[in-house]
């Protein structure tokens, strides 16, 4: 069986040097760019917050209190689409007295959470509208830092950094710290003028760059509306990252495995319909790398030697993951998380190609609904 041996040896190879390449890059220009603190704003314009909701009722309260504590010195709006809710999230958000806050009750030709935020973003009033989802708690200076950094860094549109709520448990730890690889991947991405990934949770935009995009934006899948936004602006426009720790939105991280795995698979199920090539080079590589250390152990079955094979692979994908995170966590402020890697690689390749098969026929629910894709 050397022919396998000798093919499973250049595969490795390749993928592993791509894949270790791309990582030390991401770790130089994540560490080479700094924090962008120097922000500021001179005058203070009008704002839309944007937020679609649907059975949140565990959530809004944080959520709203976190966004009527913002420390800005302009008007803002805060429009509450609401995805047909059928839980109490309508009479928590009524206790808050507050004429910022304006609820949408969507109509019943609209569903899903893109219809939800399209039909928010035409009530705006503003020529800036802020994106975040329900679940979710602001920093204080939240608005302000992302207005200013719209502005000052001359964008169109402007993606914030968004972590994990901290919950001190083992498997939160794991879930945070593969979030903050992703996330940061996504950073470093803009930091080489290569925008590939953001969070909807977490970005800013001009009025005039949004609604020009949504006539373009693939309504086939359920999910993506954030990422196939960002496709076209950085195709079309400009498109930037804020490295600044005021921007940092919390969100709740998946409660176990399950609803991680449903998490993942919809966000995987939007992949097929990429048409940015560093995108599609991103989703191949680490699918590719994944997919020879998931099978090398049943080769190895054939084959002893393969156990070589793969542990090297295992070794320069851990080494690159953990060169890449030590800034990426630092900046997260969790460097503590760091000493999971190796454990986080034990996983990464089994989660990595389950959640790709399965994403092609298993379409979890969302908030009580099949996606679509």
């Amino acid at each position: 069986m050397d022919w396998l041996f000798n093919i499973l040896a250049i595969i490795i190879l390749l993928l592993g040097s791509i894949y270790g390449i791309t990582l030390i890059i991401f770790a130089i220009t994540f560490s080479v760019k700094k924090e962008d603190n120097k922000l500021d704003l001179n005058t203070y314009p009008d704002v839309s917050l944007l937020i679609a909701f649907r059975n949140e009722q565990a959530n809004l309260s944080e959520l709203i209190q976190s966004i009527l504590s913002q420390n800005y010195n302009g008007n803002f709006e805060v429009l509450l689409s609401n995805d047909h809710s059928t839980d109490n999230s309508k009479n928590i958000i009524s206790k808050f007295k507050d004429e910022r806050i304006k609820v949408l009750n969507i109509p019943d030709d609209h569903i899903g959470k893109k219809s939800a935020l399209r039909y928010a973003a035409k009530k705006a009033k503003s020529e800036i509208l802020l994106f975040t989802d329900a679940d979710c708690i602001l920093p204080k200076n939240w608005i302000k830092t992302m207005v200013s950094g719209l502005i000052n860094m001359n964008t169109d549109m402007l993606c914030g950094p968004v972590i994990f709520k901290k919950e001190g448990t083992f498997l939160n730890n794991l879930f945070r710290l593969e979030f903050m690889s992703l996330t940061g991947s996504g950073a470093a991405g803009f930091f080489i003028n290569k925008p590939f990934l953001c969070n909807g949770a977490n970005f800013a935009i001009k009025r005039e760059s949004y609604e020009k995009a949504m006539s373009h934006i693939n309504d086939k899948y359920s999910s993506g509306d954030d990422i196939f936004l960002l496709h076209y602006i950085s195709k079309n426009g400009k498109a930037d990252f804020l490295k600044n720790s005021d921007s940092f939105v919390v969100t709740n991280a998946p409660e176990n495995i399950r609803s991680f795995f449903n998490q993942r698979i919809r966000w995987a199920s939007k992949t097929t319909g990429y048409k940015d090539p560093f995108s599609i080079y991103m989703s191949l590589i680490t699918f590719g790398f994944s997919l020879i250390l998931f099978f090398a152990p049943i080769f190895a079955l054939i084959n002893p030697h393969i156990w070589y094979l793969f542990l090297v692979g295992f070794l320069s994908k851990t080494i690159a993951d953990k060169i890449f995170l030590f800034p990426v966590t630092k900046f997260y402020k969790s460097k503590e998380l760091i000493f999971l890697v190796p454990i986080l690689q034990i996983v990464y390749p089994c989660y990595i190609v389950t959640t790709v098969i399965l994403s092609l026929f298993y379409r979890p629910n969302w908030k009580e609904r099949p996606i679509n894709k």
